[in-house]
């Protein structure tokens, strides 16, 4: 698989997201990679955050690149 399937974005609370939301956010990760607007479990962005929080992937687990 060498595109996402599953995007991440951080909502209001209260706010439930339309399907039409989550395939914006989809092909903007398809796009432009994670971004704080939508990103991965691999690099995700905390609210509000610019810069992305890289976590560590144990060896095995995780999407290949």
């Amino acid at each position: 698989m060498r595109e996402a399937m599953v995007t991440l974005w951080w909502v209001p609370e209260g706010h439930r997201p339309t399907v039409a939301e989550a395939e914006a956010r989809l092909l903007h990760l398809r796009a432009h990679g994670p971004t704080p607007y939508a990103f991965t479990l691999r690099t995700s962005f905390p609210p509000g955050a610019s810069d992305p929080v890289a976590g560590e992937v144990p060896e095995g687990l995780g999407c290949a690149v």
